[in-house]
């Protein structure tokens, strides 16, 4: 959360050279180091301050009066200028401070006055302390005796922003001369000068230098507005001192003609081409005893003639680096790539924050917009150039308008800075430019991708892509290209791929214009029908939690399969059997209130309502899934016309299939009669039939109707032979079925100690499947073993938890199973009252379905040890 008051002044701390003093003598530097951050960290709180964090061998920290962090500061030097006082080893300190706006998020600082501290510290040496003149003016005529400040004008610090006016802090106990600044100035460059600040990215900064140091060649490649300009120079910035020849800039966006990025090298550097000699020589001479960074700038549509030349100048001699950015790779021999990632939550809003104070002063990001800007960051995917344009909009659009407009994000986001390339000023032109680097074929497998949603592997990809020019066989070979141009992201595993949202969106235009857009849909459908038909019998055998993740990995695919059949021809049969067969998915995952909306969908489509095979199944799962969600009328309703056709087509199969759930669904409404006679007619044909899963099934609802009636002698011995079946099909799920089943009925026998065993091995299963509805149930059955424990708050606490669950999932207790609990918690709230009662429950609602089984785990393995 982003709160934001009156003006901090910030402090930064840094040891100069102690990378090598770390290297040199470890064993003495770690006892310094420790009195160091001791008398750190006293002298700032003794003086009112807060220590932020450790940075290193440093601190941060924060003081609401600029004269308190003067203080303090001194104190540091002064306390320091005796090495006894750090274990005898000598260690100069360079201090910096500034004052700004006081921004904070999750108990941290952050934001530009931050950001300017930790720069004008950069630009100090050992022992010297430097105030902005933000601080110089706070402090005015409140300096401490013998305290002054000498002003060292104004210099161009490395975060590249305006210059910034200086003054050291100058005392009798302090050393007065030092050499120039550590700023801009001191080397040869040719950095612009930026206009907006630079926002977080602190740890991918410290990995680009520790590649840079490594390697004479590093390229940053990423999607287009990810940031690679901005980094590069400020690497180049930070690392300055590195290159006693400079680091040099060479912009070549703008250029079209690969012989001229010699020419646009050796301009940069200032070098002349001697008469009738070609100006690679010169510029190759120039470098053979130079110790220089060069920066090459957005190289993608010149990559050759940027490969060409980085391999040539980094042969002329030893002592060169360059640093190239690109939207792909350069593929020189000793190249080290690095991929520009996207900002994370927190740097996105800052980002975005910082951008619209900046567009419209005084905007705030009070606690009802801040979720709202995470929003619009998060469907930017973290880019910052979209992020930028997003912000500048709040001159004329509040933050929810924005969002709201975020699906047409290619009209919204416009006119960007207008002195910046044109492919710069708007989302739809950064993306052109990459789109018109690619091959005819790259581009037809790019915006055909536009259909997969949530991602896709290398096997769907070329199921989908594959027809007209592109041949399957050259699918992973494209697939691969757009990747290294950075159109295509692969995930951390390596096994499947993504679009950014925003490229997802732009490729979808891309083919809604061309004539493949229904093929591309139709084979996107075709794919994952198969997909699911290959993974239904999986589901429920020894594979389960194998295909049970694929299928989470799928998801938004199979949603986006479900939807298109909406619009293409004969889409009503695609559309019945893709909702029959994912049914045992929606249920393991509690997805009930979604499976039950898409299966209600396919059901009205038009051409659905023909009373034959797909249909009877459909309505099943419709039914079935209304069942498990409490809605016995709506069940009864759908599983009946369900049977109804099943009896008329003479499948014995689906007629069984549908008695089972509607005999439940009798059972709820509180019709047991009409129950058991659906419920023996669905035994007696699945002994018929023979099929083992369909006996367990029948046999399990037999149970509990026993159950419900509190029959247990009858009920038990049915449970086990359900345990059984499920066993020797490996159907996990309903193994876990099957022992929460009996876990209740010893419950019911006071055999707490089997119950316990029972519930550990479900939540064993649960886990390895991540099964939520096994996982609900466990914090339902552990509410009644803790009433027979006699242990009333945490019964109370499991079924809060519970019902939160079930909230979330839709899945109500079953007929039997609320028998089975009601009295049980009534017991435990007369125990315990109702007040005290209410509380636990409502702070079993408060945990995390993962924080609930673990607390469930945990008392169950506690129980069984005593």
């Amino acid at each position: 959360m982003h709160e934001q008051s009156e003006v901090r002044t910030y402090l930064f701390t840094d040891i100069e050279g102690s990378a090598r003093m770390w290297e040199e003598d470890p064993e003495r530097m770690r006892p310094a180091l420790a009195r160091h951050d001791a008398i750190a960290r006293s002298a700032v709180e003794k003086h009112g301050g807060v220590v932020v964090k450790m940075t290193g061998d440093g601190l941060h920290a924060a003081f609401e009066d600029p004269l308190d962090a003067l203080r303090a500061t001194l104190e540091l030097q002064q306390a320091l200028a005796d090495p006894e006082s750090t274990a005898g080893v000598a260690l100069n300190v360079r201090c910096g401070l500034h004052a700004g706006a006081d921004e904070r998020r999750d108990k941290d600082f952050y934001g530009t006055a931050v950001n300017r501290a930790a720069r004008i510290m950069s630009a100090a040496h050992g022992g010297q302390v430097l105030l902005s003149q933000a601080v110089a003016a706070m402090l005015g005529e409140r300096l401490p005796g013998g305290v002054a400040l000498r002003d060292l004008g104004s210099v161009r610090l490395r975060d590249l922003a305006l210059a910034e006016r200086v003054f050291q802090l100058v005392h009798p106990s302090l050393r007065r001369d030092f050499p120039a600044l550590r700023s801009l100035e001191a080397t040869p460059n040719n950095l612009p000068q930026q206009l907006t600040s630079f926002i977080g990215r602190e740890a991918v900064l410290a990995h680009i230098k520790e590649l840079l140091a490594q390697s004479r060649l590093l390229t940053l490649f990423g999607v287009g507005g990810i940031g690679k300009t901005r980094l590069s120079m400020q690497v180049a910035a930070d690392g300055i001192d590195n290159f006693p020849d400079g680091v040099w800039l060479v912009e070549l966006a703008t250029l079209r003609d690969p012989q001229l990025v010699p020419q646009a090298v050796a301009s940069a550097l200032g070098v002349k081409e001697a008469a009738g000699r070609p100006v690679l020589e010169a510029l190759l001479k120039f470098l053979r005893n130079r110790h220089l960074l060069l920066i090459l700038d957005n190289c993608e549509h010149l990559l050759q003639a940027c490969a060409d030349l980085a391999r040539q100048a980094l042969q002329a001699g030893a002592g060169s680096k360059v640093l190239a950015s690109s939207r792909e790779p350069l593929r020189v021999a000793g190249e080290t790539t690095y991929q520009v990632p996207a900002l994370p939550e927190s740097e996105a809003a800052s980002l975005f924050i910082d951008r619209a104070s900046a567009a419209k002063p005084g905007f705030q990001a009070n606690r009802e917009i801040a979720p709202v800007i995470a929003n619009v960051c998060a469907r930017l995917d973290g880019i910052p150039l979209a992020i930028e344009l997003a912000a500048a909009r709040v001159r004329t659009l509040p933050v929810q308008k924005i969002a709201a407009r975020l699906d047409d994000r290619f009209r919204l986001l416009t006119r960007g800075d207008q002195s910046a390339l044109p492919r710069q000023q708007t989302l739809r032109a950064l993306i052109d430019w990459s789109y018109e680097l690619l091959t005819d074929d790259e581009r037809a497998v790019f915006r055909r991708l536009a259909v997969f949603a949530g991602g896709f592997t290398l096997e769907a990809a070329e199921a989908v892509c594959a027809f007209g020019a592109i041949d399957t066989s050259h699918v992973f070979e494209h697939v691969t290209q757009l990747a290294e141009k950075s159109l295509v992201v692969i995930e951390a595993a390596g096994e499947r791929y993504r679009l950014l949202e925003t490229v997802r969106q732009y490729a979808h235009e891309r083919l809604n214009e061309s004539h493949e857009a229904d093929d591309t849909r139709t084979r996107h459908l075709a794919f994952y029908l198969a997909l699911a038909e290959t993974a239904r019998p999986e589901l429920a055998g020894p594979k389960q939690g194998e295909w049970l993740t694929r299928l989470d990995f799928e998801r938004e695919n199979l949603l986006s399969a479900h939807a298109w059949c909406d619009q293409v021809k004969g889409g009503a049969e695609p559309g019945l059997k893709l909702v029959y067969l994912l049914r045992p998915y929606w249920l393991n995952r509690g997805l009930l209130g979604l499976g039950q909306r898409v299966t209600a969908e396919a059901l009205a489509r038009s051409g659905a309502e023909a009373r034959n095979f797909d249909r009877c199944r459909g309505l099943f799962v419709a039914g079935q899934l209304s069942f498990f969600m409490g809605r016995y009328p709506e069940a009864r309703q759908y599983l009946e016309e369900s049977l109804a056709i099943a009896r008329d087509i003479g499948d014995k199969r689906r007629v069984a299939e549908a008695l089972q759930p509607l005999g439940m669904a009798h059972l709820g409404q509180g019709d047991p009669r009409g129950a058991r006679r659906y419920l023996e007619e669905a035994l007696v044909l699945a002994q018929e039939r023979g099929d083992q899963r369909e006996l367990a099934a029948a046999i399990n609802a037999i149970a509990q109707l026993h159950r419900m009636e509190g029959d247990l002698d009858k009920a038990e011995p049915l449970y086990e032979e359900v345990l059984r079946l499920a066993r020797e099909l490996g159907d996990r799920e309903s193994i876990a079925i099957g022992l929460l089943n009996l876990a209740m009925v010893v419950i019911s026998r006071a055999s707490g100690d089997r119950a316990r065993e029972m519930l550990l091995a479900v939540l064993a299963i649960a886990e390895e499947i991540g099964s939520k509805p096994a996982g609900q149930s466990v914090m339902e059955v552990s509410a009644g073993l803790a009433v027979l424990s006699t242990d009333w708050a945490e019964a109370a606490r499991f079924y809060g938890a519970a019902e939160a669950q079930s909230a979330q999932t839709g899945l109500h207790r079953d007929p039997a199973d609320e028998a089975f609990l009601e009295p049980l918690l009534t017991k435990a709230q007369a125990a315990l009252g109702t007040e005290p009662f209410a509380a636990a429950e409502d702070a079993g609602r408060g945990l995390s379905y993962e924080a609930a089984i673990a607390e469930a785990r945990a008392w169950l393995e506690r129980a069984r040890s005593t």
